[in-house]
């Protein structure tokens, strides 16, 4: 690599950052989903 592309242009940081944030986003959601469905399962257990 030469000096110039030793890093990612600032577009590709900012293309990156968006796709992690929105995977970080996605899982956190489906971690929440299942928290939910594993507290309604003990509530129902429950009754």
């Amino acid at each position: 690599m030469n000096k110039k592309t030793d890093f990612p242009s600032r577009k590709q940081l900012d293309e990156a950052f968006h796709f992690l944030h929105d995977q970080i986003n996605r899982i956190a959601i489906m971690e929440e989903i299942e928290m939910m469905k594993q507290e309604n399962e003990e509530n129902d257990s429950i009754r």
